[in-house]
């Protein structure tokens, strides 16, 4: 009871310091981090929290564990495996009868580090290395920053490969929206048919496009967009040529879907959700594929495959065109 209401009072603080809104499944999965006696590796916590709340999916946990480490809530443990694993912060200081600390790994790993590097970080002016808690949590903070920056640096590298048309490749298009849109007689009631053939052939809906259909059937830019954010079968941002998805459903997980999944987020190096910065994957998990028989399945190119090796599923990435 005590280190209850010690882990709720470190919890409130944090919501209060970071704005973190903690919900039911989030609650649930930090629980279930701060119960484990070890790291738990993000397939491990799936486990754990889908037994207390079976609407959590891997996808979640991913979204979460991430969202944690942003918040300073959970530290990465890689292990020797090379696989991360999550470790709450302030674990080390939930015990009864004693007070909430802060863990500090890096910080730990410093004191006994004769590196150059991480001490002319946080050394003064004399270069004298500030080995005071203060000066550790410097060196601790420019590890998140670090982080953080990598992320942007992926997401810029995205940003840049983005298929945002110059004018010519945009009017050199018109002429594929003219040929669908009279195969459609330019009707309005048609309009959802309509994005789901621009769509099959973008593998998302372009902005231009959006406007162009717009423009020709005399309907609202606004109206039209709607349409196009309201079904969740609409990608209004890019998608990979090849979508990789995994089925997290019952049948498929207790045959072992998180371990495919795993598979393909070490092959691809993508969360699920996520693309491929070369816009080639786009890889995601849906509650069940009707295959059941064949679990655990991924549907790849309108072929499914029944619990495919790291070798074979190497393989058949890397002879997509």
């Amino acid at each position: 009871m005590v280190k209850k209401q010690k882990v709720a009072e470190v919890l409130k603080r944090k919501i209060k310091e970071n704005g973190l809104r903690l919900t039911s499944t989030r609650k649930t999965i930090l629980d279930v981090i701060i119960e484990s006696k070890t790291d738990l590796t993000a397939e491990e916590i799936f486990i754990n929290a889908h037994r207390k709340d079976t609407g959590i999916g891997i996808a979640t946990v991913y979204r979460t564990t991430n969202l944690f480490e942003e918040f300073n809530l959970v530290n990465i443990v890689p292990d020797s495996g090379n696989r991360k694993k999550y470790r709450y912060i302030k674990k080390a200081g939930l015990k009864a009868g004693r007070q909430p600390v802060t863990e500090k790994p890096l910080a730990a790993k410093l004191k006994s580090s004769n590196s150059v590097e991480f001490q002319n970080l946080n050394a003064d002016a004399a270069g004298s290395y500030d080995n005071t808690e203060k000066g550790l949590y410097k060196i601790d903070k420019i590890t998140r920053l670090q982080f953080q920056i990598n992320e942007w640096n992926r997401e810029l590298s995205k940003i840049k490969n983005e298929k945002e048309m110059d004018l010519e490749e945009i009017i050199n298009d018109f002429s594929k929206l003219d040929r669908v849109l009279e195969r459609h007689q330019y009707e309005k009631n048609n309009l959802i048919q309509m994005l789901l053939d621009f769509q099959s052939e973008y593998s998302w809906l372009p902005k231009h496009v959006l406007f162009y259909v717009g423009k020709k059937i005399d309907v609202p830019l606004s109206q039209v967009y709607s349409i196009a954010s309201f079904y969740k079968f609409f990608n209004l941002v890019p998608k990979g040529k090849y979508q990789v998805v995994v089925c997290a459903g019952t049948a498929c997980h207790v045959r072992g879907s998180v371990n495919l999944l795993q598979r393909i987020v070490n092959i691809l190096n993508i969360k699920p959700g996520d693309t491929t910065p070369d816009y080639r994957f786009t890889l995601d998990t849906v509650n069940c594929l009707g295959c059941c028989a064949l679990g655990p399945v991924m549907l790849f190119g309108k072929k499914y495959y029944s619990d495919p090796s790291a070798k074979q599923l190497e393989r058949l990435f890397e002879n997509t065109i």
